[in-house]
């Protein structure tokens, strides 16, 4: 294979493949070096042909050749980064489907009890919390983990601002509902100290693994560890959805990541006011709510 062609093609390998960056090729070519920091150039957004010129540079720099025969020729080290490219492609593809999974089920499934029921927590105070304290009031649950980088603390800014707005149209005062999905992190006291980032009104919990494991398989929620098995630090894939339940503890319906504050918010007032409309007498806006959390303390 020409030169010229095998710098081309490690170049868009490497701009579109998200390949490991300690790669290593036995001997003392110049190839393997090349490819490494190309694929760390790749990963910062670095264009194909400046990776070409990169590995080209490298190589001359190194004082080897490609005429040079090292253990691995280049042809097995190409096939080589191909597999690995289906193998993430593949990875990548599965955790997509079961996203999509679930939010097909949960479409399949809106307006009807196959979406939440019983459960058994615990608040961030310690003490036990179930769907029942709940009733009364309409409620928003999102599933979550206070060592999210990003989603979650987006998504928990949205239901916020978006529950205020219901608030100022309908003295309505809903309340959001943040469920751990790593119980083994978030601790009572590291769910208290991060709901109250985000609404005054907002209620953390989190339970033991099965708990979590039962709440989470009642409202189809998906989510999985990535990492290593025994690493410490970690994220968890999981389902970005908040699960509407009216004061009669039934689920109304769900919002995905695209719908913008002012979107929930216009759908949150019109279940709101056709759930009013058929309980008269039951609901009172504005009233206080069964688990209002209580104040942190004064420091």
């Amino acid at each position: 294979m020409r030169r010229s062609n095998v710098i081309n093609l490690l170049g868009r390998l490497a701009s579109t493949v998200a390949v490991p960056s300690q790669l290593q090729v036995a001997g003392p070519g110049p190839s393997s070096i090349a490819l490494g920091l190309a694929s760390q150039h790749a990963r910062r957004g670095m264009g194909p042909l400046v990776i070409r010129q990169y590995a080209e540079q490298t190589q001359q720099s190194a004082g080897g050749g490609w005429g040079n025969k090292p253990p691995v020729s280049m042809q097995t080290l190409l096939l080589s980064l191909i597999a690995g490219a289906a193998g993430l492609s593949a990875v990548k593809a599965y955790k997509d489907q079961k996203v999509q999974q679930v939010m097909v089920q949960s479409q399949q499934v809106v307006g009807k009890a196959a979406v939440g029921g019983p459960f058994e927590l615990i608040d961030y105070d310690g003490k036990k919390f179930t769907d029942k304290n709940m009733r009364g009031e309409f409620a928003l649950l999102y599933f979550g983990f206070c060592h999210c980088p990003d989603i979650c603390p987006d998504e928990l800014e949205k239901v916020s601002a978006a529950v205020d707005i219901v608030d100022k149209k309908l003295g309505v005062k809903m309340v959001p509902v943040f469920i751990s999905v790593d119980p083994e992190r978030d601790t009572p006291a590291r769910v208290k100290a991060y709901v109250k980032e985000f609404h005054p009104r907002m209620m953390g919990l989190t339970g033991d693994l099965e708990s979590v494991k039962k709440t989470s398989k009642a409202y189809r929620v998906y989510y999985s560890k990535t990492g290593e098995p025994n690493a410490k630090d970690y994220l968890v894939d999981h389902s970005i959805i908040h699960y509407l339940v009216d004061p009669d503890g039934e689920f109304v319906t769900f919002y995905g990541k695209n719908y913008t504050e002012e979107q929930m918010a216009d759908s949150l007032c019109e279940h709101a006011a056709n759930w009013k409309a058929g309980h008269p007498d039951s609901y009172h806006p504005g009233k206080e709510i069964k688990f209002t959390p209580p104040k942190p303390p004064s420091k």
